[in-house]
């Protein structure tokens, strides 16, 4: 079985980060080497996740209860979760069903006077335009959020200018990943200020969590391979679990209850260290799948592709079909470990009490979606083998 996705990072980054568990806390180095590894060390912050950062923003910008941030209607159940615990209010902004943009109208119907703040979330690799939210945001006195988790992809991105907060994700399955750590760039001093002085006042990051964090991935690392992978989901079938269960709970990043008290932490010297190196190791390698993702467009020109950017890494390789869970099931039998919509995304539920808040464009989209095992170490053979069945099963019932 091909597996869905590899993971960013190898032994010898595993090996130091579990070294640096072992020796003292360097934290005050670590801080100062991933700032200076940013390009904009002045209004960079890096916190335990990104989850961490983007709650103390809530906390430090200090928005009125019962106010209204509006937000991209796809995005992760986390995200909606701590906005909720701010006594918040997530408002849905529909997307354009090809290139995943929030909807102009959308936009507009959901703002009302009650809003503070808007959440711009790049999806899949693929980065949006963010020149007329910039505009929006400063027509009605908005804080502009800049989701860039998943458009990171080493070629010195930091968002956009204008954007207050540009917030990447370092996670288990992103790009350059660390197994951990948040970067925020907050443009307001006075904003960042009172961020840090509640960052600092967290407690600290157990160094043998981390050690057991970088252990287990290195056993996440020996089964991302074909051979060991197929018989992991051979073993799952027997046992009757989902192999997409056991691998989402896996790569996970924070689980459970109590997400404010796990993600309210500092991260320890090991982890910053660890953010540092793959940082720096990073800048100049030329990552993302770009390469295989074209290839297979010119594949099958006539399928439809939703992210459509010049600007797309295909961190997530991703198309549109009217039978995804049919065609699943096929590319399954077929031993490549394609999957639906994830339970790491959700689509945000409407205001109740706001007319034409439902995100008719992301609801239809969900079942539709098919994610694609599209990435150098698949190999042209087996690409190929999956284009064919994808071209065979879209046009069969295109």
């Amino acid at each position: 079985m091909i597996p869905r996705k590899r993971l960013d990072i190898g032994w010898r980054d595993l090996l130091f980060g579990m070294r640096r568990c072992l020796s003292g806390d360097r934290r005050e180095e670590g801080h100062a080497a991933c700032r200076e590894s940013t390009g904009d060390p002045d209004e960079a912050v890096f916190f335990l996740s990104l989850r961490s950062g983007f709650d103390a923003c809530l906390r430090e910008a200090r928005f009125p209860r019962g106010s209204h941030i509006l937000v991209s209607a796809i995005t992760i159940p986390d995200i909606i979760e701590i906005i909720r615990s701010h006594g918040l209010v997530p408002v849905p902004v529909d997307l354009d069903p090809l290139t995943l943009e929030p909807d102009p109208d959308s936009l507009n119907s959901g703002l009302t006077s009650r809003t503070v703040a808007l959440l711009a979330t790049h999806l899949f690799g693929a980065r949006i335009s963010m020149d007329p939210l910039v505009r929006f945001a400063r027509m009605h006195g908005l804080l502009l959020f800049e989701d860039c988790a998943q458009a990171h992809w080493g070629d010195g991105f930091t968002g956009h200018p204008d954007s207050d907060v540009r917030m990447f994700s370092f996670g288990p399955i992103k790009y350059h990943t660390a197994l951990g750590g948040g970067l925020l760039f907050v443009g307001d001093p006075v904003l960042r200020g009172r961020i840090r002085r509640l960052h600092s006042s967290y407690p600290v990051q157990s160094k043998g969590w981390f050690f057991l964090r970088l252990a287990k991935y290195g056993v996440v690392l020996l089964l991302n391979r074909p051979g060991p992978y197929t018989l992991l989901c051979a073993a799952c079938r027997l046992l009757g679990r989902s192999h997409d269960a056991v691998g989402y709970r896996a790569t996970r990043g924070f689980r459970g209850l109590e997400l404010l008290r796990k993600i309210r932490r500092q991260p320890c010297g090991a982890l910053l260290d660890l953010l540092s190196r793959r940082l720096h190791s990073n800048a100049l390698r030329s990552v993302g799948c770009r390469p295989e993702a074209l290839a297979f467009h010119r594949s099958i020109p006539d399928l439809c592709y939703p992210g459509r950017s010049a600007d797309h890494s295909y961190w997530l390789f991703v198309v549109r079909v009217g039978n995804a869970a049919d065609l699943c099931r096929r590319l399954w039998d077929a031993g490549i470990d394609a999957h639906l919509w994830p339970p790491s995304l959700c689509v945000v539920k409407p205001v109740r009490d706001l007319p034409g808040q439902a995100p008719t464009s992301a609801i239809a989209l969900g079942p539709q979606l098919l994610f694609l095992p599209v990435y150098p170490q698949v190999g042209r053979i087996r690409l190929a083998h999956l284009s064919r069945i994808v071209r065979q099963r879209a046009r069969s019932h295109g």
